[in-house]
């Protein structure tokens, strides 16, 4: 009766940790990079520049309307 061999070194767990590493804080889990207009802090830095630009512009104009500039 074979016994099976549970000290597989060779297929790691969990492949998202460094397993060369020799420290336990150097064990650091390796994320994808990640575009920051796909997370959700970035599609409000995006929306807000967008409106504060397209604001000014109407602002402006309505301001140079107002003071006979246009």
């Amino acid at each position: 009766m074979a016994t099976k061999n549970t000290n597989n070194k060779s297929a790691p767990k969990n492949p998202k940790y460094n397993r060369q590493a020799h420290n336990p804080t150097d064990m650091v889990l390796k994320k994808p990079y990640k575009n920051p207009t796909e997370t959700w802090w970035g599609k409000i830095i995006v929306w807000l520049l967008v409106f504060g630009m397209v604001g000014g512009v109407i602002l402006s104009f309505i301001l140079s309307i107002i003071n006979n500039n246009a």
